[in-house]
């Protein structure tokens, strides 16, 4: 009796396994998890207008002397401006700010990457001129 239950019972597990697999799959074939992650971080995105700068001093997004705080919502702080800019993104924990980036007018762009949420956070745009478009972080 042992040797029969044995075969049987692999059987059934075996094709549970296949009709396990069958119904498994990827979450959306014909969208990429990354680009699930990206659009939902782009679906908590803010229309921003930056504080203008002044004689030697850049525009920058919050107002002078505060900061943004990153959210669980993206992992890096994306940017899409209405005009091409220079940016840069300056760090509350360190007081430094990473290397200038050409944001290009309506398109979405990482001002940082690979940021840990709860970051504080601002962003200069090179010149004077007020910067306004959407800001997702």
């Amino acid at each position: 009796m042992r040797t029969r239950i044995a075969p049987f019972a692999m059987t059934a597990v075996l094709l549970g396994g296949v009709a396990a697999a069958a119904t498994t799959g990827p979450a959306s074939a014909s969208e990429p998890k990354a680009n699930v992650a990206i659009q939902s971080c782009y679906g908590t995105a803010k229309n921003y207008t930056s504080t203008p700068g002044s004689s030697g001093r850049n525009a920058h997004w919050p107002a002078t002397g505060t900061y943004a705080y990153t959210t669980k919502n993206c992992a890096d702080i994306n940017l899409k401006v209405k005009a091409t800019r220079q940016v840069t993104t300056c760090f509350k924990a360190t007081g430094k700010c990473n290397g200038w980036k050409t944001a290009t007018a309506g398109k979405w762009m990482q001002a940082a990457t690979d940021v840990k949420d709860g970051s504080g956070f601002y962003i200069q745009f090179k010149g004077a001129a007020r910067s306004a478009g959407q800001i997702a972080y």
